[in-house]
């Protein structure tokens, strides 16, 4: 189990930081024509949309967005279609179809609706989206309540709602730079799912001075408000602000005992509600964009710091947003750089992916597709998380335990690990812990404790 101070995730996707190759302006094209080359065969696509403008910003935030800007913004905006037109162009888009968009952030909704409602309008010109594709908007509780931005969302095609709370408490809020109130939620929660729209609620544990009853407070709540699904995700600290508060008021920082219960008794709440996520998967209904991700559905995406994926190759797009501007705006992809996974690598981020899902991974679908078992191919990781009861393994599958879905974040960050070493990376490692047994030995204990080891 990764506490606090050692835990920097890598999810949900497979990434092995040594592995990124810097792709220059005038290589840009190359690599997207190598792109588009990978997509051979595939029919359908995910398509992320990244709108990383915030009001202001959170302490817990990992995304690092810009200050609400209105004309920097509608640079963005323009930018974003003209990215669109060069992948258009291109021809990636040709003989397939969108199975979901998703619009994140940042704060999307700190975009007008007409802003947004361009963007999705440009989507749909550029390229075919299924009959039932998800439409996935994150939003600010703030943003909603001001205007009328639930009816413009839905008439805009938007079907899905995310909202990010983190929490109730009001104490924890204020250390994180917060403010919702719960009547609030749950009028939006209403009014959205009024409109035929479906809801997310962003949750987390392990923020500034929490604590387990406050989570359980938070869980309660959550029951009464009932969106149509709820993510819980661990506090990862790596914004400066959060450094900062905590070298400040060390208090605050939760330790790794409370945040172990945190977690366990969060994903017991959700297991117990019937409430699914990443590592419980069955189908589409709880997060369509994430399962269809999972199950390997090759994903684009617009928009600076933005993050690519299809079976052999992993594109990022540039960070600083003025190099951004310039390079869309001499109709260039704006890649800055990518990583080609070798077999191995498929390998691991096949098991990585397929975890994720209740099903697990198909041990026959992987033979079929690389020619090998993956007890033979993945026999380190899976051996050790196995012994240490975090999956089960049959004949036909390998699958999470129990207590492998309550601390899935910790079974994939141990996967890349694994990885990582294997590709001789070991001396590069940035990441820590390096999981060399630690992560194993402390759940393994913890499940003891419980009685289910």
């Amino acid at each position: 189990f990764y506490g606090l101070l050692d835990y920097t995730k890598s999810f949900p996707d497979f990434s092995i930081p040594q592995r990124f190759e810097m792709v220059s302006p005038r290589e840009g094209k190359a690599v997207l024509r190598e792109l588009g080359d990978s997509l051979v065969g595939e029919r359908n696509l995910l398509i992320y949309v990244h709108l990383p403008f915030c009001s202001s910003e959170c302490v817990f935030c990992n995304a690092f967005p810009q200050k609400s800007n209105a004309d920097i913004q509608k640079r963005y905006i323009e930018s974003i279609l003209e990215e669109i037109e060069i992948y258009r162009s291109s021809g990636i888009f040709e003989g397939r179809r969108v199975e979901c968009l998703y619009l994140g952030g940042g704060t999307p909704t700190a975009f007008s609706a007409s802003d947004i409602d361009r963007v999705i309008l440009a989507l749909r010109s550029a390229t075919t989206f299924s009959e039932s594709c998800s439409i996935t908007c994150e939003a600010h509780s703030r943003d909603l309540l001001d205007n009328d931005r639930i009816e413009e969302s839905a008439r805009s095609g938007i079907n899905r709602i995310s909202i990010g709370c983190q929490t109730f408490d009001e104490q924890v809020l204020k250390s994180c730079r917060r403010v919702h109130r719960v009547s609030q939620v749950t009028k939006l929660i209403r009014d959205a799912q009024a409109s035929g729209l479906r809801t997310n609620i962003d949750m987390m544990t392990g923020l500034p001075g929490q604590t387990l009853d406050g989570v359980k407070s938070d869980l309660a709540i959550l029951g009464d408000v009932a969106p149509d699904s709820i993510e819980y995700m661990r506090h990862e600290i790596v914004n400066p602000l959060a450094i900062s508060l905590y070298r400040n008021h060390p208090e605050l920082l939760v330790d790794d005992e409370e945040l172990f219960w945190m977690t366990y008794e969060t994903h017991k709440w959700m297991e117990e509600k019937g409430y699914e996520q990443n590592g419980s998967f069955t189908g589409e209904s709880y997060f369509p964009y994430r399962y269809h991700w999972l199950k390997g559905t090759p994903f684009l995406s617009f928009g600076c710091r933005s993050r690519s994926f299809t079976e052999g190759i992993c594109c990022d797009k540039h960070e600083d947003l003025s190099l951004f501007f310039r390079i869309v705006g001499k109709g260039m992809p704006p890649i800055a750089r990518v990583m080609r996974l070798n077999q191995e690598e498929k390998m691991y981020r096949s098991l990585f992916l397929s975890l994720q899902t209740a099903d697990g991974l198909d041990s026959r679908a992987f033979e079929t597709r690389f020619g090998q078992s993956s007890a033979d191919s993945l026999s380190p990781v899976i051996d050790r998380l196995a012994r240490f009861g975090c999956i089960e393994v049959d004949d036909s599958s390998i699958r999470l335990s129990r207590y492998g879905r309550y601390f899935v974040e910790d079974v994939c960050c141990f996967i890349v690990d694994e990885a990582i070493r294997r590709g001789g990376h070991e001396t590069q490692f940035k990441r820590m812990p390096h999981s060399s047994g630690a992560f194993t030995e402390r759940l393994s204990s913890k499940i003891k404790i419980l009685g289910h080891g």
